[in-house]
């Protein structure tokens, strides 16, 4: 029973302490936990991904790790990402021929492993060990990825489906929780398991609990922490005219729209689209993507809307600079190599990833150069940011999600733009939340749970959820 026991708790910590999902104070991989665990056949099949990709990666990576290691910060994660989108090209090829229900279901979401933050974390952290060692560390990260995936469509998919694998498991008197299969009930199950778990397993001495707050000052005579006092801002008068005089502008310029016929009729179509995309099918809170970013940025107001900026600046040039490369470049090959080869070969259909994330890096890495040269008080406000956008996988998102489908320039234009501004709009709402230092009942529950939390709040606000559409 004794050495049960000790087996028990050492899976346990193998499994749980470094688990960057369900107990980590500082979490990762977070938009596909919440994404594809409605169901528990799309965890296993993303799981699988995960773990395929990041392995095949990190060997194929490894033996360029002097050259890898010595590149800056933003070649090195571009470098990553574009010989990560082959793997995941090569996955859901895979995917697509053995399990291809499942397949079409996630398959946005295959294409954003690409930018999954624990594969880019596990594969750089790879490179500083050696290769048994990194190997350990990425499957101990892939298991507990998948783990997590697994645990959490135990609990929705049941109550959501009344089925586990196609399997029914609840009676069919049993009332379904439809809240379980939405977005809002993704951000709600993660936030209980992490509510549940850490303090646990922290009790348990599996997990570690985090540092404390930023918020607090450590005293130096050994008394308790200070809170820290911070000033208050004040709007300026500037501020004030310069916000009049947008809205008196936004304001001709609609009047204007109107008395033109076509352009009335244009923006009759891209309002629409717009604002879709900005409140009712958000990025983040009805397609959840971008949240680490998001958790991480939205500890401070003055990073909230720096990267906010930064975020619709990169999402919106670079989904158009996408759409021209898709269609000027990749179709006309393919119809160009159509006329003389036999098979039906399509590029759009197959380097659509590895070209998008090509064009995202070098539109970011021009943007960095051109703003140090030309704005160089504008780089040092926004550089490091413009660097971390690269992996923000809204950014890939708004190209994968509208681009292949066929839609037309503006309308993509527009939809990306949609995307950028719903982000900042949420990181800012969730900064000033988190400014008023909320209390959290206990030690062991991190900021970042609560945050999800908060989340899953304004997600509900957002798709207007009622009680009575619950059950």
């Amino acid at each position: 029973m004794v050495g049960l026991k000790r087996n028990i708790r050492k899976t346990s910590k193998f499994l749980m302490r470094d688990n960057l999902i369900l107990t980590a104070g500082a979490g990762l991989g977070f938009c596909s936990s919440l994404a594809v665990t409605n169901k528990l056949e799309n965890s296993l099949t993303m799981g699988l991904g995960v773990t395929f990709v990041t392995a095949g990666s990190f060997c194929l990576v490894y033996p360029f790790k002097r050259l890898i290691s010595t590149a800056g910060t933003h070649h090195k994660i571009s470098l990553l990402m574009i010989i990560v989108s082959v793997f995941v090209a090569i996955f859901g090829f895979f995917a697509q021929s053995f399990v291809p229900e499942i397949a079409a279901n996630i398959k946005a979401y295959i294409d954003l492993i690409t930018t999954n933050c624990i594969v880019l974390a596990v594969i750089s952290e790879g490179l500083t060990v050696n290769f048994w060692e990194a190997q350990r560390k990425i499957f101990k990260a892939c298991l507990g990825y998948s783990l997590a995936l697994v645990l959490l469509a135990f609990l929705r998919e049941p109550l959501g489906f009344g089925t586990v694998m196609g399997f029914s498991v609840l009676p069919d008197t049993f009332p379904r929780v439809v809240l379980m299969i939405t977005p809002v009930g993704g951000f709600f199950a993660l936030a209980g398991f992490r509510l549940l778990l850490r303090p646990i397993l922290i009790k348990a001495g599996i997990v570690y609990p985090e540092a404390p707050s930023s918020g607090l000052a450590t005293a130096t005579d050994g008394g308790e922490p200070v809170p820290v006092i911070q000033p208050k801002r004040r709007v300026s008068k500037t501020s004030f005219i310069a916000i009049g005089l947008g809205v008196c502008l936004f304001l001709s310029i609609i009047i204007h729209i109107k008395t033109i016929p076509g352009l009335h009729q244009q923006f009759s179509i891209l309002i629409p689209v717009l604002l879709s995309a900005l409140f009712f099918d958000g990025i983040v809170l009805s397609k959840l993507l971008g949240i680490c970013p998001l958790l991480n940025k939205s500890r401070q107001i003055d990073a909230a809307w720096k990267m906010g900026v930064a975020v619709i600046i990169v999402t919106t040039l670079s989904t158009a600079l996408n759409w021209l490369v898709y269609h000027h470049i990749l179709v006309k090959c393919s119809d160009f190599l159509s006329r003389y080869s036999p098979l039906p070969l399509r590029l759009e259909n197959i380097f659509y990833l590895t070209v998008f994330i090509v064009t995202i890096a070098v539109f970011v890495q021009v943007l960095s150069v051109l703003l140090r040269k030309f704005a160089k008080n504008v780089y040092e406000q926004m550089g490091q940011f413009l660097e971390l956008i690269t992996v923000n996988c809204i950014v890939l998102a708004s190209a994968t999600f509208t681009i292949p489908t066929g839609a037309k320039f503006f309308v993509t234009t527009v939809t990306a733009l949609g995307y950028g501004l719903h982000w900042m709009m949420v990181v800012i709402w969730l900064a000033l939340l988190r400014r008023q230092r909320l209390v959290v009942p206990t030690t062991v529950w991190d900021e970042d749970t609560i945050a999800i939390l908060l989340l899953g709040i304004m997600a509900a606000i957002f798709t207007g959820i009622g009680m009575i559409q619950i059950f």
